[in-house]
């Protein structure tokens, strides 16, 4: 994938209703935010700015009323295969009911051919962990993977974002779309651990993407970001997404500004997506 204009860069969003999925002084939040630029294979093109999106991530958290004890920050060399792996299952494992999941990625992204059969459009999306070999497909991280550490999980609540190359396709390609055909919707409406597929529908928590499941998410010189990730980033500052003027932001209304403002950037060239749940109500990514 070309160097400047190829980023993967991840995680989740989510939408809905009237009313908001509240959080009190019992509700536990769990944080991975992940960035890599530089990797260990020469044969991979190193990125540019996924890690200043982790950075920018963790710094509008902090800046929006997480403790940096809540936050699990994996850079470049610490973003192997099994430490990310590792992060997900202990968040999935010691979230209770009502707890606070948020998952961010940034760096490259990939798909290959669905080799267990699980997968209706015949391939298994990855990310690409710092270790990866290009000599070994296994050293990939498939969505297959993260969505069986993500199996247990006991909360509804969070987001996970992706921002990578091909990232849509964590979303299952056979939803429905959701009005302003953007939005893809899954009325899941069943235990967790019993998605149809090995995308990350196995888990009732909203998946924000990039880009949709065969296009490259670029990032940018002048913007020093992913572009998606630039976006995300302008909307939490000064509340800039905040559409209804609550004081807060939902995730439906970061997803909004980022994806018209993506959009529009890239000349339509980058189309982020959205997964949710039509049962769900919104979620607050601030606090």
């Amino acid at each position: 994938m070309p160097k400047a204009l190829t980023a993967l860069c991840v995680l989740l969003l989510f939408l809905g209703g009237c009313f908001f999925l509240g959080t009190d002084r019992d509700t536990a939040f769990y944080a991975l935010i992940v960035g890599i630029d530089l990797y260990d294979d020469p044969l991979i093109s190193d990125l540019s700015y996924c890690k200043a999106d982790a950075n920018g991530m963790r710094a509008m958290l902090l800046q929006h009323g997480w403790d940096d004890g809540e936050i699990t920050l994996l850079l470049d060399s610490e973003a192997t295969k099994s430490a990310i792996l590792s992060a997900v299952e202990s968040m999935a494992q010691a979230a209770f009911p009502g707890d606070y999941l948020f998952i961010f990625y940034s760096g490259h992204g990939s798909y290959v051919t669905d080799t267990s059969g699980d997968e209706s459009d015949g391939t298994d999306e990855a990310i690409v962990p710092v270790d990866f070999d290009t000599g070994d497909l296994s050293t990939l991280l498939l969505d297959d993977e993260l969505g069986s550490a993500l199996s247990g999980c006991r909360t509804e609540k969070g987001v996970f974002i992706f921002d990578s190359c091909n990232s849509g396709g964590f979303i299952a390609s056979f939803f429905a779309e959701g009005t302003g055909a953007r939005v893809r919707y899954h009325d899941i409406g069943g235990a967790r651990g019993t998605g149809s597929n090995g995308d990350l529908d196995i888990v009732n928590i909203p998946v924000m993407t990039a880009s949709g499941e065969y296009e490259y998410s670029t990032e940018d010189s002048l913007l020093e970001h992913g572009v998606f990730t630039y976006f995300l980033l302008e909307g939490l500052t000064w509340l800039s997404a905040d559409k209804n003027s609550d004081g807060h932001i939902s995730i439906r209304e970061l997803f909004d500004y980022a994806e018209i403002h993506t959009k529009y950037y890239t000349m339509r060239f980058q189309n982020p997506q959205l997964l949710f749940s039509r049962k769900f109500l919104d979620i607050l990514i601030t606090r």
